[in-house]
């Protein structure tokens, strides 16, 4: 029999003791969900309702005041636990929204203008005439970013949802979407990644083009799901501040620096695919060093696709290692490292070296297949920590440390073998 608990107000508004107790009670049936969660291979569906709303999907995190669930399209929703009226759990595992689903949500938001497409993992919305050829673009990416996880000993899953992705008309398009998403919109804004919806939303440019001729067509599914039919408030992937609720509250994108279509494309894909495959949290928790690092190191198609070995020039992000040895190496200093490692300011205060410098250290700990496998324990490592907690500079340090050593002594090996490239 599902599980329901609800509270209720004094007829003035304030709570009463029963409300109080309530609020007990639902913080710990909520607790209780989330264990058993880690314990079963599918969590479980519940349904929360607050004074405005029920929510229908899966307990990813709680605290004693808030709460975080993924709804069935993908959403992530954050809940004080004070505001919550009901909790119930409905079954006993989560049903996500089927890609039918997802087609005619994208339809009714878009209107006939766009037409959306599916793939295994994707329903990808764009202009009349390219649907196809974006899914088949946007599933590659993930099977290429996949198997470079998996190949390095990192434990991936599947999706818990079906992925989303955007290709707007036209700037004046992804800028009225931006409005509506709370994105903070500049010129050079080409796409970002939003943790709190789930989806990559970009726009159609004339080398987007180009980019999608250069990618093989992938599998897509069968033709029932394949029929191309015409055809929502955000953040993004930046870097956390103290607690992880604070990243989901800053505005700005990664694919500021990422210079060309193609590589925004693959930037902020690899983003979605990271925090939906297991590698990082939607909630917080990974220093900014990695997210970045991982993206950029991703930008490179040797590093992708796998052929040749190790060092061949297709598998340095060019832009990336220009920046580190015209600008960055005259005034990196000693400890640059250990800072990078401790704390996110570098990406506010230094911002290209810092991308660099996140680069070249991912791809120093990802090019070779020992120290691969410890950037896989460290992951492992930094996903153990409470996402709802500060991941402080001194914890950061410690853990890296305990995977890879005297991190003095590693910043000489990754800057010797930065010298070499």
């Amino acid at each position: 029999m599902p599980t329901k608990i609800t509270t209720q107000r004094t007829r003035g508004g304030r709570p009463s003791f029963r409300m109080w107790l309530h609020t007990i009670c639902l913080g710990l049936a909520l607790l209780t969900a989330l264990e058993v969660t880690g314990a079963e291979p599918a969590p479980r569906m519940i349904e929360i309702t607050d004074d405005t709303q029920t929510y229908k999907g899966m307990l990813v995190a709680k605290s004693a005041h808030e709460c975080f669930i993924v709804d069935r399209f993908g959403r992530q929703i954050r809940l004080p636990i004070a505001n919550l009226k009901s909790f119930s759990v409905v079954a006993e595992s989560f049903r996500p929204a089927s890609q039918s689903e997802f087609r005619r949500q994208l339809e009714s938001e878009l209107g006939p203008e766009y037409e959306v497409a599916t793939s295994k993992h994707y329903v990808v919305a764009g202009t009349r005439g390219h649907g196809r050829s974006y899914a088949a673009l946007f599933e590659n990416i993930f099977n290429q970013v996949d198997a470079f996880y998996t190949l390095r000993g990192f434990r991936t899953l599947e999706p818990a949802t079906p992925l989303v992705a955007l290709i707007l008309e036209d700037q004046a398009a992804f800028k009225k979407y931006c409005e509506g998403d709370q994105m903070a919109w500049s010129e050079g804004l080409r796409g970002y990644y939003s943790l709190k919806s789930n989806r990559v939303v970009m726009y159609n440019l004339p080398d987007l083009f180009h980019a999608v001729r250069l990618i093989p067509e992938v599998d897509l599914q069968s033709p029932g799901e394949n029929d191309i039919a015409a055809a929502s408030p955000s953040d993004d992937v930046r870097c956390p501040e103290g607690s992880s609720l604070a990243r989901l509250q800053q505005v700005g994108s990664a694919s500021v620096v990422s210079g060309e279509t193609a590589a925004t494309i693959i930037h902020e894909t690899t983003h979605q695919v990271g925090f939906n495959i297991g590698i990082h949290s939607r909630i917080g928790g990974t220093p900014c060093w990695v997210l970045e690092g991982m993206a950029t190191v991703l930008e490179s198609p040797g590093m992708r696709t796998h052929r040749g070995s190790s060092g061949q020039p297709d598998q340095f992000n060019a832009e990336r290692l220009e920046w580190f040895r015209k600008n960055y190496s005259a005034r990196r200093q000693p400890g640059d490292l250990a800072k990078l490692i401790a704390s996110d300011d570098m990406f506010r205060q230094q911002t290209l070296d810092a991308y660099s410098a996140a680069w070249g250290m991912t791809w120093f700990l990802t090019e070779n297949p020992a120290r691969a496998r410890l950037f896989s324990k460290y992951l492992k490592t930094i996903g153990e920590h409470d996402p709802l907690q500060p991941y402080t500079a001194t914890e950061r340090l410690k853990d890296f440390q305990s995977i890879f050593g005297d991190i003095a002594r590693m910043e000489v090996d990754y800057v010797r073998a930065m010298d070499r490239l």
